[in-house]
């Protein structure tokens, strides 16, 4: 079978995803959203945090912003699930911090249908925070706070987010950081999970999801994202969302656009 993905926005800037993967391996990456799922049918396997968890049916499948991780079937017949991708500062009002999921596949067999039933009637803002606030009262706490990001880090992080049209060669990128190329290699992936290319990478992408989830067509998230043409666009996002760029174009849900709407 093929792999299916939907997606819808809801209120308060939360993006429903609604997803059959049969064969899909995602690729290291990060989302700038909180990712809350239920699964649905069969097992998930998630690179995470440095280990591998398994999401069954019946389980949640919890993520931070921003973090690293990549996910792929544990099982022939893959896995379904649903997802509220929650934007880190509505998280962070229900919560009173910025919070941290303390367990990435809790089985919740209750709380996972709950969520589930929610994502599919396409639930409005008071019934949704009620729910997420389940999730958080169970399975997270206050965010640790992660080491320094050393300033040579920083600074090619900046440029790269500056100027998504270029590429650098890792030999200009290492002169900006002023160190050899390796250990800048090195010192990035331990601070970002990924390489410096991989982090543009990442930006460009989120540059055109938000161009399309604005409205704008392909070409134009493409061309102003960095990507080469369509196509090029249309590759990487099959490899890193298990969908096509089109899928993501704008599609709200009638339960509103904003708090208290």
């Amino acid at each position: 079978m093929p792999d299916r993905v939907e997606h819808r926005y809801g209120p308060a800037g939360i993006r429903l995803v609604t997803a059959s993967f049969h064969s899909h391996h995602f690729v290291p990456h990060a989302h700038s959203e909180y990712a809350i799922a239920a699964v649905e049918r069969g097992v998930e396997a998630v690179r995470y945090r440095g280990g591998t968890e398994h999401a069954p049916a019946g389980s949640l499948l919890l993520l931070d912003a921003e973090a690293i991780h990549a996910g792929r079937p544990a099982v022939a017949e893959g896995w379904d699930y649903r997802v509220f991708y929650v934007p880190p500062e509505l998280l962070a009002e229900l919560a009173g911090h910025r919070p941290r999921f303390t367990a990435v596949t809790p089985h919740d067999p209750a709380l996972a249908r709950r969520l589930a039933r929610l994502h599919r009637a396409a639930a409005p803002l008071p019934a949704l925070e009620e729910a997420l606030s389940s999730v958080l009262a169970r399975y997270s706490g206050a965010a640790v706070a992660e080491p320094a990001e050393p300033a040579t880090v920083r600074r090619v992080r900046r440029a790269l987010a500056d100027d998504l049209q270029h590429t650098p060669s890792l030999d200009e990128l290492a002169a900006l950081a002023g160190m050899p190329r390796f250990r800048l290699l090195r010192a990035f992936r331990r601070a970002t999970g990924v390489t410096p290319h991989g982090y543009l990478l990442q930006l460009r992408l989120r540059h055109a999801q938000q161009l399309l989830a604005a409205g704008h067509p392909v070409a134009r998230a493409a061309a102003d994202s960095g990507f080469h043409d369509q196509s090029h666009l249309h590759r990487h996002f099959r490899r890193v969302f298990g969908a096509t760029p089109g899928s993501f174009a704008r599609n709200d849900v009638q339960a509103g656009r904003r708090r208290g709407s």
